[in-house]
């Protein structure tokens, strides 16, 4: 008599118990290898609150940027290139220069951003108002 062997089936099964662990390692592990750039934004120091002072308006310069790029510095046209010449002349005539600065209707952030800059490099930090 032939012995018949019977076969087991035998159900493969990965376990997934842990599994949520790991996903939980993976995510942490990713929240600190990460690095998140910050925008440093305009580094303008502002005044304190109800610290206002009266400015002789011969010490005022306004400064006005339109859409297509050109400043106007007390109705004089210049390129964003030329406004730290222009800036340091003016501070050399008037240390005490005010720079009111106020941008048109649809001008572009980033010319903004880089009139600041060169009034910056022209050593006018401290001479910069922000118009509305």
């Amino acid at each position: 008599m032939a012995l018949l062997k019977k076969e087991k089936n035998y159900d493969a099964e990965v376990p997934g118990g842990s599994l949520a662990d790991i996903a939980f390692l993976i995510l942490i592990f990713f929240m600190v290898a990460t690095t998140i750039d910050m925008d440093k934004g305009i580094g303008i120091v502002l005044p304190p609150k109800g610290e206002e002072q009266e400015i002789n308006k011969n010490n005022i310069t306004n400064v006005i940027i339109d859409p297509k790029g050109i400043v106007f510095l007390d109705e004089k046209e210049y390129k964003i290139s030329e406004v730290k010449s222009a800036v340091e002349k003016m501070l050399m005539t008037k240390p005490k220069m005010i720079f009111s600065v106020k941008t048109l209707e649809r001008t572009k952030y980033n010319d903004y951003v880089k009139v600041l800059d060169q009034m910056m490099m022209a050593n006018a930090s401290k001479n910069i108002s922000i118009a509305q």
